[in-house]
């Protein structure tokens, strides 16, 4: 937590010095998943990994952004961040022979991220802006949760209820990432810019999954959808 502060004075100072300064909203649809293990596995590790799909997911929340010259950027944001997977295979997750296919599991963690990141414009015109974005992300993990729907068949509640806890709990509450990204953006007026961005997002701090004792990495790719004032 000291280096995030740090690092935000940090982006703070330069912005005070910046030709330009501008602050945007940011709502982006995602999808996340995790990258696959190969080793060392069990049988019911196995099974469980073969029945993993990615998830529809989303983040939201605020950016501000120095103009340093008239192609370079740097910013920062507080976003509320949604990682995670699905799962058909909750049998052999919760080994009971009650639960079968007709049950789907999405497992999601809630974060609070923090990135910093660099822009610098490759095409610059009067009214529109394309740009290259590289960064880190700090994920501070809020809440995980497994969402559950049924897809078909008869269900009981006792079961419902039983695979609504999570089947996976991180102890990783602090996480660092990368990002990385191309964006557009127009002039609508003189204060007034619109922009789409589209971002990976990989999770370089490793997840210890506890059912089958491997470590993992989230990730997801998303359209981020940015609606920018500037400050001055």
């Amino acid at each position: 937590m000291r280096n995030i502060l740090l690092i935000l004075l940090f982006f703070i100072s330069i912005s005070l010095q910046a030709q330009q300064v501008e602050w945007g909203v940011n709502i982006s649809p995602t999808i996340s998943f995790r990258t696959p293990q190969q080793h060392n596995l069990s049988d019911q590790a196995v099974s469980i990994q073969a029945g993993e799909k990615p998830m529809h997911t989303f983040d939201f929340g605020i950016d501000l952004r120095a103009k340093i010259n008239e192609r370079l950027r740097v910013g920062t944001a507080v976003l509320y961040s949604q990682k995670g997977f699905s799962n058909i295979h909750v049998a052999a997750i919760f080994d009971d022979y009650r639960i079968n296919r007709t049950y789907l599991i999405d497992y999601v963690q809630d974060y609070l991220e923090i990135p910093f990141f660099l822009t610098y414009s490759v095409v610059k015109k009067k009214k529109t802006e394309v740009y290259p974005m590289v960064g880190v992300s700090n994920s501070l993990l809020l809440h995980d949760k497994n969402n559950v729907a049924v897809r078909g068949g008869e269900v009981s509640e006792e079961v419902k209820e039983k695979i609504k806890t999570p089947y996976l709990k991180s102890t990783q509450l602090h996480n660092i990432g990368l990002l990385l990204g191309w964006g557009a953006m127009t002039k609508v007026d003189d204060k007034t810019y619109v922009g789409l961005e589209a971002q990976g997002k990989w999770m370089i701090t490793p997840l210890l999954d506890q059912a089958s004792l491997t470590n993992r990495h989230l990730y997801s790719f998303g359209l981020n959808f940015r609606f920018i004032r500037t400050m001055r």
